[in-house]
This record gives C-alpha cells, structure tokens and sequence, in this order.
C-alpha cells in the first residue's frame, strides 16, 4: 500500500498544484487510503471534542465540505473544512497557487466555495461518515455576513473556525481592529450554538502586529473558546496572476512560532490554542506544543507530501512518549 502511495504521489507531483490537489481528493473519493485507529495515548480533550491524534487538517484543502470523510480517512484527529463565504464565489484566476521550493506554496485562490449553504449542505451529508469531529471555517469582510455563516451551520458541525486573516479579504486594518472584534464578539455570543475559533495571520506585518494581539485579548476576554495560529504569509509572487500570495510551508514555522507563544501568554488559558504552520514532523508538532498549543493542523505537508505525513506524525508523537516515560499526551503537554 505504501508504494502504491508512493507511485501515485509521484505522479501527482507532476502536475500543476491546483490540478494535483482536485485529483488527489477524487482519488481519496474513490478510494481513501485508511491508517487504523490511532492509540489511546494520543488523545487530546479539546473545545470540539476529544481528538486523536491532536493533529488536524487545516482549512483549505476541502473548499466544498464534499470531501470530509475521506479525509478523516488518513488519520487525522479532526477536520477543518472551507472556508466557506455567505455567497459563492469563484476565486481568482489562474494560476492561482504555485510550489515554493520543495517545502512551500504560495496560493492566492481568492476564497472559491459554493457559498454556506451548499456547504452546509454538503456537510451533514459527510460529517457522520467521517468518524472525528470536523470544524467549519467562515470567512467574511462584515460582521452580518459571518454571523449568517455561523448560524447556516448550526448543528452540523464541532465548531465553527472564523478566518479574517486571508490575504483575499479586503480591509485588513479594519478586520482587526479593536472596534470590528468587539461587534464580532458581542453578535455572536448572541446566537453561540458551538465553540467558536478565531484564526488570525502571523505577527509579521509590524502595521498589524499591535491589532492582532490586541484582538486575541478581546477574543479571550469576551469567552470565545479558541485562537488558531497562524494563516498564510502574504508575499510577493509574480508567477501568480494576483502578482501576491499567501506563503505556506516550512518557512512560516518560526512566524507561526512566535504567534503561538505570544498569544498562549495573553490566553492564560482562557482559550485554547491552536497552531498552523510549517508543521511537517513529529518534532514540529512538539515545538507547537511546547510553545502552548492544544492541538495543531497541517495542510502544505499533506499537499507536498502525501498521506505518510499523517502517519509518521502519529508514529513519532508515540515514539516521543516512550522516551519520555509517558502514559499519554496529555500527561506532557497539559494544556
């Protein structure tokens, strides 16, 4: 089976990177690669859920939420799907994603999703199959608009990821200011059905790096329930046809790293804390838990490396425990 994968992710890697994903997920549809069910010792309690592994696939890579259970399929804890707008949208135009060295993308898709309620839709259709609890992430430039995304899902899903933080979203200084999280806080404690998570970019940006931390704050301050850690890197990119993008993959770890550190100081575990970001091994993942995260997710490993990233994750979080002389995850990394 391994060198089944092998062969097919070797043949994916010759194709443009918008066309290799859309035919590894109709592969994955056809038939999923299955891992078994992962041990005891790595399961995390968590917001949404008890989670094992603690490993989670980011936003991102099921746009349409048609593709949950076969994902879950490959050995993740939990699922994050979309994200998803009020309306549909198409996304830029292409080329729209391209391969940064063997270890990066840089994509400037432009948010494409068939709109919340397909999505919803397509969810309830997925969601028991898959197994794990799967996270909805929403995004939006208004507060009516995610609030309306929010609601579209009650009771499909473990909770609910909010994205301000894509380069596709206009108004950036506005998004994070203080007085733009506030109303978010305050609307949606008003129709809370599920846990609520607020993903926000990396602390690059100097003009932005004071807003988002001041914007954890009030996210843990108004008892929202979680942050994730980090979104893209908005770059440069003259092969895309934006001319810019959001840049994944190793060289966001230490960005990703500094975020999580600086909002676990400003959480003090009023919130949990999820970390994204250049997490391509085992010993990622520990300096992300090490750093205060709860659990993480992946999504650039995956796209560039196959199903065995998953697997080898799991295989060293347990080979980290036995050197260690722990019964569990939990038993290292509190929380």
């Amino acid at each position: 089976m391994r060198f089944l994968e092998d062969i097919v992710h070797r043949v994916l890697k010759l194709l443009p990177p918008e066309e290799a994903h859309r035919a590894g997920l109709a592969l994955l549809r056809l038939r999923a690669v299955r891992i078994g069910e992962t041990p005891r010792r790595l399961r995390v309690r968590t917001v949404i859920g008890e989670v094992s592994p603690p490993v989670g696939l980011a936003a991102g890579f099921d746009k349409t939420g048609r593709h949950v259970s076969s994902l879950a399929a490959l050995g993740f804890g939990f699922v994050v799907a979309g994200s998803a707008t009020l309306q549909a949208r198409k996304g830029n135009v292409k080329p729209r994603i391209v391969r940064k060295g063997p270890d990066g993308l840089v994509n400037a898709m432009g948010l494409p999703n068939p709109g919340v309620k397909v999505f919803a839709d397509n969810l309830r259709r997925e969601v028991a199959r898959a197994g794990i609890p799967v996270v909805a992430s929403i995004a939006g430039s208004e507060v009516r608009e995610l609030v309306e995304c929010y609601e579209a899902l009650r009771g499909v899903v473990a909770g609910v990821e909010v994205n301000l933080s894509s380069p596709s979203l206009s108004g950036a200084t506005r998004l994070w200011s203080p007085e733009f999280i506030r109303e978010l806080v305050a609307e949606l404690s008003t129709v809370r059905w599920a846990p609520i998570i607020l993903k926000v970019p990396p602390l690059a940006r100097a003009e932005l790096r004071t807003q988002i931390l001041r914007a954890i704050e009030i996210w843990a301050g108004g008892g929202m329930d979680a942050v994730t850690a980090v979104n893209t890197l908005p770059v440069e990119e003259p092969r895309l046809s934006t001319g810019f993008g959001g840049l994944s993959g190793r060289q966001l770890k230490p960005h990703m790293l500094e975020t999580v550190r600086a909002a676990s100081k400003i959480l003090e575990g009023r919130c949990e804390l999820f970390a994204v970001g250049g997490l391509f091994t085992a010993e990622d993942v520990t300096e992300a838990f090490e750093a205060g995260a709860r659990a993480v997710q992946i999504y650039t490993a995956l796209a560039l490396h196959g199903p065995r990233v998953v697997r080898n994750i799991r295989n060293g979080l347990i080979k980290l425990l036995d050197e260690r002389g722990a019964e569990n995850i939990e038993e290292l990394f509190p929380g």
